[in-house]
């Protein structure tokens, strides 16, 4: 591809990402005035930032992509737009649009410090946790290991980033250098084992605190090809508390 369709394609994009924000602040907009309604506002929001993640990385904009891939994780769950999700989807939607304004990807460090500004979904509103600046990659494509795994994150005040894919765990964990990562053996695309083999081999990733997130039972043969170091977090009830436990220590003294 030459320089010249590149370049038009990349503009191309910046239009086209730029009205999809539009369309994410009047969904925004119209809950704050009552306009619209809260579940098709929210629709709205998942199909603009839907797009804007599929495209972004393709005209040389990652950072977008993982900004649009951290807000559909944010919202999942949520049936309505309401208020307060509303307040800090404004949060998400803000960071993109300086970036297509700008028409430039920030730097490693400039982008690290963009993702650590982006609220982070909390623990239950009954529980006074203090937020640490402490990020863990959860990848999982079930929703209830999600689900079971983020309440014990959050509510040891950890901002938890999931993904359900290997191909996306392994784009968020180069993107954003999570302080901890829990993955699923089993993993569409690539699995858990292979992705704590290839980052255990990276320097800049192997201090990292890994483990997996199986059902596997200690002594089968695929847990023996994890390389040394990587926890086991066993998903049967009888397991789950002790081998997270032992994990979160390894978290809080390795990460904090």
């Amino acid at each position: 591809m030459d320089d010249a369709l590149q370049q038009q394609l990349r503009t191309e994009f910046l239009e086209d990402a730029g009205e999809r924000l539009d369309s994410i602040q009047a969904a925004i907009d119209g809950i704050v005035d009552g306009s619209r309604a809260p579940a098709e506002a929210l629709t709205a929001v998942r199909r603009e930032t839907h797009a804007i993640k599929g495209q972004a990385g393709n005209f040389g904009f990652p950072l977008v992509s993982t900004i649009a891939h951290r807000l559909e994780d944010f919202v999942d769950g949520e049936e309505t737009l309401t208020a307060e999700l509303a307040r800090n989807v404004q949060v998400f939607a803000d960071t993109v649009r300086e970036i297509v304004e700008t028409g430039r990807e920030p730097g490693q460090k400039e982008g690290d410090e963009l993702l650590r500004g982006l609220p982070a979904k909390q623990a239950a509103q009954d529980l006074e946790i203090t937020v640490l600046d402490v990020e863990v990659l959860l990848g999982t494509p079930s929703r209830t290991s999600a689900r079971m795994v983020r309440d014990v994150l959050q509510n040891c005040g950890y901002r938890v980033v999931r993904a359900e894919t290997g191909i996306d765990c392994f784009t968020l964990a180069m993107r954003s250098r999570p302080d901890a990562m829990l993955l699923a053996f089993t993993l569409e695309e690539v699995s858990g084992g292979e992705l704590v083999r290839a980052f255990n081999a990276m320097p800049s990733m192997a201090q990292i605190p890994m483990a997996i997130l199986t059902s596997f039972e200690p002594g089968h043969p695929q847990l023996a090809q994890l390389p040394g170091g990587v926890s086991v977090v066993r998903t049967k009830k009888a397991h789950f508390d002790d081998d997270m436990g032992a994990f979160l220590a390894r978290i809080q003294a390795e990460a904090l």
